[in-house]
């Protein structure tokens, strides 16, 4: 009965396997089994399956995630339409929708913490920078261009110093 090597191949190439217990399973030699891999170079052909693997996980992963992000900016979107609209109707009538029934303040602050987080969620929904990152990064700017403003200038990495030696003195260097 002729050797099953496509069936022994495609056993080690799905992985949870070793040559050995082929060799157990199919009667042969393990070496046998060693060489032929070599001769065919299963190893090759087994790292070309692993990385399309990983790649097709890697789409499938980048797909869900880019759809959630999309659905997210959809309801997030939604709301700030919403909201936009709560905005025109206060305008025209502030008294009655900014204050309950007691004369309190709380739908004002409950409108505008809605705006606030709205607008937090879009920032980073689009990975937009809030007013701390931007003061930040403009702060970092400046720090940098003063940095290069230094380097540009003349060298102030060697420095000569005067010093002055008593008389019959003399210094090496």
């Amino acid at each position: 009965m002729p050797t099953p090597w496509t069936k022994i191949r495609a056993e080690w190439l799905k992985g949870g396997t070793t040559y050995q217990k082929l060799a157990d399973k199919y009667g042969l030699k393990e070496k046998t089994i060693r060489n032929r891999a070599y001769k065919e170079g299963w190893s090759k052909q087994k790292g070309q399956i692993r990385d399309k693997v990983e790649a097709e996980t890697r789409e499938r992963v980048v797909r869900a995630r880019v759809n959630h992000l999309e659905r997210l900016i959809a309801a997030n979107d939604l709301l700030l339409e919403g909201l936009e609209k709560m905005a025109a109707l206060i305008q025209a009538q502030p008294e009655a929708l900014l204050f309950d029934k007691t004369g309190s303040i709380r739908n004002a602050e409950s409108f505008a913490k809605a705006l606030q987080t709205a607008a937090a969620t879009q920032r980073d929904l689009y990975r937009l920078p809030n007013i701390d990152q931007k003061f930040a990064a403009k702060k970092w700017r400046e720090q940098l261009k003063l940095e290069k403003d230094k380097l540009s200038g003349p060298d102030t990495s060697l420095e000569v110093w005067e010093i002055e030696t008593p008389e019959g003195v003399e210094l090496d260097g």
